[in-house]
């Protein structure tokens, strides 16, 4: 009977299978997909410098760093001519209004925010120190940090409930920190120390569980942006800074910069060991006359040794937007600055937004290769770069072994014009069989493909103070340097075709206009404009002398600064938490800075 009872219920349980059609029954069942987590995009955004000025004033002269109304008797070089506009003043001193930071965000929320994989962040997420009328405080410049972190936290936030409890965040997101992010600007002590506890407690939901003890000893992280598979460092470039005076290189073993770069290279080979990819990024570009020479051979080093880990270097603080190598030869010089041949992109690039009116003479080799009305310190800067391309070799099958490239993303700052660069990354999987392990710099999973970047022409975007400006296209890898990806030996191809194709090229006219983001031709109309006449008796104006209307975005940055200034009470509709933590975070600068009021900004 018992017996009987099973092979009915068999029987039955069998028919229910059949009626649902469950797939454990089809002979097909192996064929089904399987859904990946995460879904990756193949895209990840490279973002950097948005230097917020919330003094910045849209009818303000640019010599008063778009503070104030006045004008000046002296012949000052492109930078301080003009006034600001609405939304920026390009190829100028000014920081960026906060009506282009928020233009920046609602265009990345509205085109990009379910595209993207992870973002990359590069820093300097406050105005620059240069208004001795308004002096930058640490309370402003954490201010601006805090803002500028919530507004990425907004724009990419994770609208699944289910989700939600488990990420604060769309999707990764991988700050570094830059000169302009630590006060004084530049200079920061060995860790444990108030300022990165401080930007520990602004960054803290970027930085993944195990990583918030180093990153408040050192102020450096690393983030599995695809976990199991790909991370993303994120280095202190401070420690390797040579103005950085609180430091002295990579040399003595008690020297954070020291201590960074051990713990760089006990990540790499963790990375190597579990078979993952590291994208390296930072503030300030691995240059041998940026860097003390002991961090530049060391990081140039460790590039080397762990080219089959590393895919990409990413770097802003430049504004313009280049690329450029470190190579084997360089590094084992004993002074790689004081190179001549090439071999190392000798020049600086800190120095060439100095506030100097009376700027040293071009180099003789490179003074007949512009036009008389450009700048002449970016003209010795192009010219170093053509000079350092055309020292690469002839493209063998190991040549690209003793090379490393770096990415300089250009800036949301108008410095020239607004940019920030989409890029994309092979996401075809395959396994170690599929992979010669013989070769470096092949193109295979995780490697990155090509970018597009993207720019706000603000010459058209002033015209139109009421209508909020979009970024467009201003040029691809693909299309305008033809290249098939992004490895080593692609750039090394292009760096040989630029060399090639000479300073009267077509090339090189690209290269000179990308890296100016679309500004050459407004750079030298300015120059050619104020030649025989002074800034307050010129009549001439360039693109960028617009007048913003009564419709001013100050109206509303007012309006923010009263709610973000750490002084009265919290607006109604913060929850008491929100408030708690704010207070918190007022008093923690007070502590740190005793001397700085409330009132001083």
């Amino acid at each position: 009977m018992v017996d009987s009872a099973k092979i009915l219920y068999l029987i039955i349980l069998l028919f229910v299978l059949i009626i649902l059609g469950t797939p454990f029954l089809s002979p097909h069942f192996e064929e089904l997909p399987i859904k990946k987590e995460p879904e990756l995009h193949g895209n990840f955004l490279h973002i950097t410098d948005l230097h917020p000025d919330p003094r910045y004033d849209s009818n303000a002269t640019v010599k008063s760093r778009c503070h104030k109304h006045f004008q000046s008797s002296s012949k000052p070089k492109h930078m301080f001519k003009g006034k600001a506009g609405p939304w920026g003043a390009p190829t100028t001193i000014c920081d960026a209004p906060l009506s282009l930071i928020d233009a920046t965000f609602e265009w990345l929320e509205k085109n990009w925010k379910d595209q993207l994989d992870f973002i990359i962040w590069t820093g300097d997420n406050s105005r620059h120190d240069n208004d001795e009328n308004f002096p930058r405080t640490p309370v402003e410049m954490f201010q601006l940090n805090r803002m500028i972190s919530e507004k990425f936290l907004k724009t990419f936030a994770n609208t699944n409930k289910a989700k939600k409890k488990h990420a604060p965040h769309f999707i990764p997101i991988v700050p570094s920190i830059g000169n302009n992010d630590i006060y004084p600007h530049n200079i920061i002590e060995a860790g444990p120390n108030s300022m990165l506890s401080i930007l520990h407690d602004i960054w803290s939901p970027f930085i993944p569980n195990g990583q918030h003890e180093t990153f408040i000893n050192g102020g450096y992280y690393y983030t599995e942006v695809i976990p199991g598979k790909l991370m993303v460092v994120s280095l202190n470039t401070m420690y390797f800074f040579k103005s950085n005076s609180a430091v002295n290189g990579c040399v003595d073993p008690l020297q954070p910069g020291t201590k960074e770069m051990k713990w760089l290279n006990d990540v790499l080979k963790l990375a190597r060991e579990r078979g993952m990819k590291v994208y390296l990024t930072g503030h300030v570009a691995p240059r041998a006359r940026a860097y003390t020479i002991t961090c530049y051979k060391r990081y140039g080093r460790l590039s080397l040794k762990y080219q089959d880990v590393i895919l990409g270097h990413y770097y802003g603080h430049s504004n313009m937007d280049h690329f450029f190598f470190i190579g084997s030869k360089g590094i084992r010089e004993k002074n790689p600055k004081n190179n001549t041949n090439g071999d190392v992109l000798s020049i600086s690039d800190d120095d060439l937004y100095e506030d100097e009116e009376d700027e040293e003479p071009v180099k003789a080799e490179n003074r007949e290769k512009f036009s008389p009305e450009s700048d002449s310190k970016i003209d010795e800067y192009l010219g170093e770069l053509h000079h350092h391309y055309s020292a690469i070799p002839p493209h063998t099958d190991h040549l690209a072994n003793d090379y490393v490239v770096v990415n300089i993303n250009p800036s949301v700052i108008p410095t020239f014009f607004p940019a920030l660069r989409i890029v994309k990354y092979n996401t075809t999987e395959v396994t170690r069989d599929e992979v010669d392990s013989t070769k470096l710099h092949q193109n295979t999973f995780l490697t990155p493909l090509g970018y597009t970047q993207y720019f706000m022409n603000l010459t058209q975007a002033n015209l139109y103070p009421n209508i909020t400006p979009e970024y467009t296209v201003e040029y691809t890898t693909w299309d305008d340097y033809l290249m098939k990806d992004l490895t080593v030996p692609s750039w090394i191809h292009l760096a040989r075709e630029i060399a090639n194709n000479g300073l009267d090229g077509s090339l090189w006219e690209k290269v000179r206009e990308f890296l100016l983001v679309g500004t050459n031709s407004l750079i030298n109309q300015k120059n050619k404009s104020f030649q025989q006449c002074t800034y307050s008796s010129c009549s001439a104006k360039g693109p960028e002398d617009y007048l913003a209307s009564e419709l001013s975005a100050m109206v509303f940055l007012a309006a923010v600064i009263t709610t973000a200034l750490p002084q009265g009470e919290p607006q109604t509709n913060e929850t008491e938490a929100e408030s708690g933590n704010f207070e918190k975070f007022k008093n923690k600068i007070k502590d740190l800075f005793h001397n700085d009021k409330e009132d001083d900004d």
